[in-house]
């Protein structure tokens, strides 16, 4: 698998660090009023993206005097100003195409729901490494080393802390390896350099947000996955992932093992207070979530009250939102 440096593969936008105040949505559409899919709206002052969906909606966290840059292949690039609201902008985008058809619908514009899967992908491709679990001949292989079932679109932050994204090609992140995967093609993936990358920010098919980056304090090797993120808190996730192959044994009396090879998650939870940059270990019961913000008992106490069910990803990340506020 090749090793791509960040500065010779994708276009680089300058960003500056800010904070966002506001939130800007709208509308993206072709100069015949149709809606464009996959636009990738940024604001590289707050160094934020996001991609509008079939409808052609969009929204972003926005500092509130950037200007949005809207990006689509095939298009004329846009540089609008956010106004005061921020609220239902109308965005037309012009085809670089003379007939105005535009090459950036989704026949160049790689949709997820037309990308290939990883197995698929693995089958055409000689150049992926030694991460490929071996084949046996009983049972079916469960489980993934991959994040995404298909390649999907997204953008990174480069070592140098600029907004990288390119959309000639998609993302995916191999829990095996702890690296960013790029494809241009569908048929070939390569490795991004880890050195050359701070974080990044996958979008799957339903439009759902996934953060990572680097935190060395916990993890020197694999990226972790953001489930919260604010002034007071942030909430990570760490996930390792290893190949365990079939054990299954039949000696014509007796059967037992398992007849499937497996990739098998090992999920681990943190707790970083900003403020004091304290890192606490979080276990997914209530005891530790009290002793992790322990600071704030009152407020804890009261959202543990008023949210039951599991304690999984979706609810870590409504807390950590919650004790931000």
């Amino acid at each position: 698998m090749k090793k791509l440096f960040l500065v010779l593969l994708l276009v680089i936008t300058t960003a500056r660090i800010a904070t966002a105040q506001t939130t800007a949505t709208g509308w993206v559409k072709d100069g015949k009023g149709n809606p464009l899919r996959f636009v990738f709206v940024a604001d590289p002052q707050y160094k934020n993206g996001a991609y509008s969906d079939t409808t052609g909606y969009f929204s972003i966290a926005v500092h509130p005097d950037t200007k949005l840059d809207f990006q689509l292949k095939g298009y004329e690039e846009a540089t609008l100003p956010v106004d005061k609201s921020g609220a239902d902008m109308q965005v037309v985008l012009k085809s670089t195409d003379a007939s105005g058809s535009g090459a950036g619908s989704a026949s160049s514009n790689l949709s997820t729901s037309e990308s290939l899967t990883r197995n698929e992908v693995a089958g055409l491709s000689n150049s992926l490494g030694g991460y490929l679990a071996p084949s046996h001949e009983k049972g079916d292989t469960r489980g993934t080393q991959y994040m995404f079932a298909t390649f999907e679109h997204g953008y990174m932050i480069n070592a140098q802390g600029d907004l990288v994204q390119n959309p000639d090609y998609l993302l995916d992140y191999d829990k095996m390896g702890g690296v960013l995967l790029l494809t241009k093609d569908n048929k070939h993936m390569n490795e991004v350099d880890w050195l050359q990358t701070q974080s990044f920010v996958i979008f799957n098919d339903a439009g759902a947000r996934f953060e990572f980056e680097k935190a060395p304090s916990i993890d020197k090797t694999h990226f972790l996955q953001v489930l919260a993120s604010g002034k007071k808190y942030k909430i990570y996730k760490l996930t390792k992932t290893t190949f365990v192959k079939s054990d299954y044994v039949n000696n014509g009396v007796t059967q037992h093992g398992h007849d499937y090879d497996e990739y098998v998650d090992d999920n681990t939870y943190f707790v970083l207070d900003v403020q004091s940059n304290q890192l606490q270990p979080l276990a997914l019961k209530k005891k530790s979530i009290k002793a992790d913000f322990a600071k704030e008992a009152d407020k804890v106490n009261k959202y543990l009250s008023d949210n039951s069910g599991d304690i999984d990803d979706a609810y870590l990340g409504k807390l950590g939102a919650f004790m931000n506020n």
